[in-house]
């Protein structure tokens, strides 16, 4: 980690991870402020029955709209998880009207159609590189006044290049508390660049260089088990095996970020089902970030993640994020579930 006695790390301003940090700084306030005044308007069900709610809608907005703001030309390639058009169609003129009017009170005023396209952004041209946006990661965690995350990424290749986390409720290093009231707390990575922790302006607080695993318990971030059910999840057992282990539960990628500032050592994410990919948004930031800190990530049979499949990360199976040094024990553990799911 960053020693007080060094010089503070620096960002270059001109830089693409300066672009990304600033483009999400605006939506920490935003979306606590949307947590608040959105509380009572139920979410749209999409088509795979996950929640959408306006806040995602508007803060997909507020992110393309700091990108395009700092685009030599204007335009901002985009996979993001959001979609204007199933907004249009999605029958809740409710819903449709809260994101109108949130877009126009932080963006300026503009017709409806207008200020709908403000939440895509450009289609990819081939062999473009481009950004993925997951606005709130952890939906569910962001209606119960939980954690969240606003997640950018940019793809290149097969590869993540820049990567950002925006945790609104998060709290600094060391502090697992749920902070309601902000003001939040921003993780970014650039390759070649570094890791940092930085508050909510985007101001650099510290380099994150994680220490290899040092043989103790493992701390395992995992999702909320929401239901409270006695029944262990399937990868109980695997991770058992290992010995002793904690639990370090919250929703969204903010268990990537606590494992990239040393607060966690594992986090996995293995198929629901035979033939389910990942989707890029929720996980590209993360694993970056993470990455670059210093943890080993792979998929659950040992290989890099490939982004280069567009929206999903098809030739993958799952997701394995470690301090460095403990994948040699969790890889083997999970190679049971893993050889379930073809390779």
């Amino acid at each position: 980690m960053h020693s007080s006695s060094d010089p503070m790390p620096h960002i270059p301003s001109d830089s693409l991870l300066a672009t990304a940090i600033a483009a999400v700084v605006p939506a920490l306030p935003a979306a606590r402020l949307l947590g608040e005044t959105l509380a009572s308007v139920p979410p749209i069900q999409k088509g795979d029955g996950s929640p959408v709610t306006a806040a995602d809608y508007v803060l997909q907005a507020l992110v393309v709209a700091g990108l395009r703001a700092r685009s030599a030309d204007g335009r901002v390639p985009l996979f993001g998880e959001e979609h204007a058009d199933v907004l249009a169609t999605s029958g809740r003129p409710d819903v449709e009207r809260l994101v109108v009017d949130a877009i126009r009170s932080m963006l300026g005023w503009r017709d409806r159609a207008a200020a709908l396209r403000m939440i895509d952004g450009d289609a990819p041209r081939a062999g473009e590189p481009y950004w993925t946006i997951d606005p709130i990661d952890g939906t569910k965690g962001f209606l119960l006044g939980m954690q969240c995350s606003v997640c950018l990424a940019r793809i290149e290749g097969s590869r993540t290049t820049v990567g950002v986390l925006g945790c609104p409720r998060m709290g600094s290093r060391g502090d697992m508390a749920v902070h309601t009231g902000g003001p939040g707390v921003i993780y970014a990575a650039a390759r070649g660049t570094g890791a940092f922790e930085c508050d909510a302006s985007g101001k650099v607080q510290s380099q994150l260089t994680l220490h290899a695993w040092n043989g103790s318990s493992p701390r395992w971030a995992r999702s909320l088990n929401r239901s409270k059910s006695a029944v262990p999840s399937r990868l109980e057992p695997c991770i058992a095996a290992l010995g002793p282990f904690t639990n370090q539960e919250m929703d969204s990628q903010c268990k990537y970020a606590l494992l990239a500032r040393g607060d966690a050592d594992l986090v996995i994410r293995m198929p629901r089902a035979p033939g389910h990919s990942e989707c890029i948004w929720d996980h590209a930031s993360g694993t970056l970030i993470a990455e670059v800190a210093g943890a080993c990530i792979t998929d659950a049979h040992g290989r890099e993640l490939d982004f280069s499949h567009g929206e999903t990360l098809a030739a993958n199976v799952g997701i394995v994020c470690t301090a460095r040094g403990l994948e040699a024990r969790v890889l083997p553990a999970l190679a049971a579930l893993a050889g379930a799911v073809p390779a």
